[in-house]
């Protein structure tokens, strides 16, 4: 942030120490991704030495082969592709319609249903009464238990709601006169006009479940090809921590130029980079959609 004309001692002090602190900032959310990232790409006989900040010293791609070779991986990736297409486009329908009839004032107990999902929303029911309700909906070991229980999310719906209060009325009176029906004027009319916040939730929901491990962790105990690649890179860190190599494994990691911290690390970048680059592209959207939700009205 560059000094004015005009600016005072102490607001030059404030905007020197703001500036540094950013900085300071970036450099520490920064190392750790660049960390992994330099040992991803090493050597794994070399990363053993230490001392791999943020380039390689001896450039590979064995780690990713081997990663790669790994079939469970490949059936994590199917797995978190169509959940985060599945699940996002749920979320969007189902959610786009309770906040479309939500912001409507002459809904009959609107006041309660709003307060009803705001309760639900605060007062978590815990593990255990969620993990019964799953088991009596057979939801568990089921690909259904990603999607169907975020297709409804009462943030998003706060979002929404308040973003389709803000549409002039004169929009969706014009189309009712046509003879347009109630979901049809919504598809129809609210939707264009709303794609700022739609494409925020969009986000917000596609990086949910791309992200999400636990569900698959407590709910999918039985079906190793239901596995998201999270879960996957969860099991992978969680065994590679918990015991010690054999002498096999060992010699076999060093035939192969690898080792358990390097094939860690490329485990960690290919599950993390794709959804990184995603959230590159549409960080606008946040900004915009969220504000425009958010504090308008």
């Amino acid at each position: 942030m560059g000094m004015k004309v005009g600016d005072t001692r102490g607001e030059r002090i404030f905007r020197t120490f703001n500036g540094i602190l950013m900085v300071i900032i970036c450099i520490m959310t920064l190392y750790p991704f660049l960390n992994t990232l330099a040992l991803s790409f090493n050597d794994g006989l070399d990363a053993n030495r230490g001392q791999i900040y943020v380039l390689p010293r001896v450039w590979s791609l064995k780690n990713y082969q081997q990663v790669f070779k790994d079939k469970e991986i490949i059936n994590g990736y199917v797995i978190t592709i169509g959940r985060t297409v599945s699940g996002t486009i749920l979320t969007l329908f189902f959610t786009g319609i309770l906040a479309y009839a939500l912001s409507k004032k002459r809904l009959a107990g609107r006041k309660a249903y709003i307060g009803i999902c705001i309760f639900c929303m605060i007062f978590n029911p815990g593990l255990v009464p969620t993990y019964m309700l799953y088991k009596d909906f057979r939801l568990l070991n089921n690909f259904l238990v990603y999607i169907l229980p975020s297709a409804v999310s009462v943030w998003y719906m706060l979002l929404m709601k308040t973003y389709f209060e803000q549409i002039p009325p004169d929009l969706e009176e014009s189309a009712m006169l046509d003879g347009a029906s109630t979901l049809h004027t919504f598809i129809s009319i609210i939707v264009p006009v709303s794609m700022p916040i739609i494409s925020t939730i969009c986000i917000f929901s596609a990086v949910y479940q791309w992200n999400a491990w636990y569900d698959a962790f407590m709910f999918v105990t039985r079906r190793a090809d239901l596995q998201p690649v999270q879960t996957y890179l969860y099991r992978v860190i969680a065994v590679a921590s918990m015991r010690a190599e054999s002498a096999a494994e060992s010699q076999l990691l060093e035939r192969l130029r690898v080792n358990v911290v390097t094939l860690r690390a490329a485990t960690v970048m290919i599950t993390t980079i794709p959804i990184i680059f995603i959230y590159a592209i549409f960080q606008k959207h946040f900004i915009k959609g969220v504000m425009i939700g958010a504090l308008k009205g």
